[in-house]
């Protein structure tokens, strides 16, 4: 009888490690078995990562997600077949650590005992950060049958704490990092480049990443260099008209080389401004003389503004219009501030100074022509 309190007071104290009613098995418990009278059904067992364990005279049992009071149930039931009325007793000798496993993009991968209070950040942290940047993964929490999206970018940049789930013992923090492609942008772009990006980015973001288009760009004649095949798109739609369809801005895929040419639409501009010089005209809005004299740096103190001259082909005919620029200037009057088409030459005169027919002469003319498209 003495013999008998005794292991049932070692079973007892054993139980003292994190033991309870609802606590289940899991890998890295270590169990101690005590079959009273037969020492040869009894030891200490360690849950592997299988989840089984052979138990004597009974064979291997799944235990994990089995609770103590299970297992002894079970054990006796079994036992109950070569003993009669067997004592079984299933004691919690070490539980195992309470563990959260870091996996993917980090600077140490691996498994970490869970601290009072810990979130997705301090599980990140505990792996010693990221190796990427976070708008370059993908991060889940993986609990079970259970997957929870984390927003890295929102959390580390912006304190967003909406996805900074609490960490549970047997949390899978996965962080992968995205599928990606390599394009290059080249062209009338602020930088261009190679730019590695989102696997499914579109053109359009890609002119993004290097920092949008020059003031010289052909939004309407981009296009994309696929291996030899030419993909034209239309950046003037999908920026200015908000175009989202394929044509206007079409996915990427890796090795695509986007190209955005040179405006060619040209104009010319003399006279009575402090940079005269032929000009592109930008495309994306409507393009007006006053948008064509501010570029070209102002008119001059001596500029006329109560006529200036806008030379234009007609088909066969150079038209010669006069613009009262003045009534545009005083009272807004927008038929003194026309568009500016492709091949004008725009003329500001100086006061009290000979008339245009008289400063372009035929040489003059026929290089302006020439520059501009006029002769072919």
């Amino acid at each position: 009888m003495r013999t008998l309190w005794t292991l049932l007071l070692g079973c007892t104290l054993a139980m003292g490690v994190a033991q309870s009613d609802d606590y289940t098995l899991d890998t890295g418990d270590v169990l101690t078995v005590t079959v009273l009278r037969h020492e040869q059904f009894s030891g200490e067992f360690t849950v592997p990562p299988s989840g089984r364990v052979v138990f004597p005279g009974v064979g291997e049992l799944e235990v994990r997600g089995v609770t103590l009071n299970r297992l002894s149930e079970t054990l006796r039931a079994h036992l109950s077949k070569r003993l009669r009325d067997p004592e079984v007793f299933v004691s919690l000798k070490q539980a195992r650590p309470l563990l959260v496993f870091v996996e993917g993009q980090v600077n140490r991968p691996g498994a970490y005992p869970i601290q009072p209070g810990w979130r997705v950040a301090e599980a990140i942290a505990a792996a010693e950060g990221l190796k990427i940047l976070p708008e370059r993964t993908v991060a889940t929490l993986i609990r079970g049958e259970q997957t929870l999206l984390v927003d890295l970018p929102a959390l580390l940049h912006r304190g967003d704490q909406r996805t900074n789930y609490p960490i549970q013992p047997g949390d899978l923090l996965s962080i992968q990092q995205k599928p990606a492609i390599r394009v290059a942008v080249v062209g009338e772009v602020k930088k261009p480049g190679n730019y590695d990006l989102d696997a499914g980015t579109r053109a359009m973001q890609a002119v993004a990443q290097a920092e949008g288009v020059t003031e010289f760009a052909s939004l309407k004649r981009a296009f994309i260099d696929r291996q030899g095949t030419i993909i034209p798109f239309d950046l003037y739609r999908a920026t200015v008209q908000g175009d989202t369809s394929e044509s206007a801005n079409p996915a990427l895929q890796d090795g695509d080389v986007i190209v955005v040419p040179q405006n060619l639409q040209r104009y010319a501009i003399v006279g009575q401004v402090l940079r005269a010089g032929y000009y592109p005209i930008p495309e994306g809005k409507p393009f007006l003389l006053s948008d064509a004299i501010a570029q070209a740096g102002g008119m001059t103190p001596r500029a006329i503004t109560s006529n200036i001259t806008i030379l234009r082909m007609e088909g066969d005919t150079l038209q010669k219009l006069r613009v009262p620029y003045q009534q545009f200037l005083k009272r807004g009057n927008l038929q003194g501030n026309p568009p500016i088409r492709e091949g004008d030459v725009i003329y500001l005169a100086e006061a009290n100074r000979i008339e245009l027919n008289q400063i372009l002469t035929a040489i003059t003319i026929l290089n302006i022509a020439d520059r501009l498209g006029w002769v072919r």
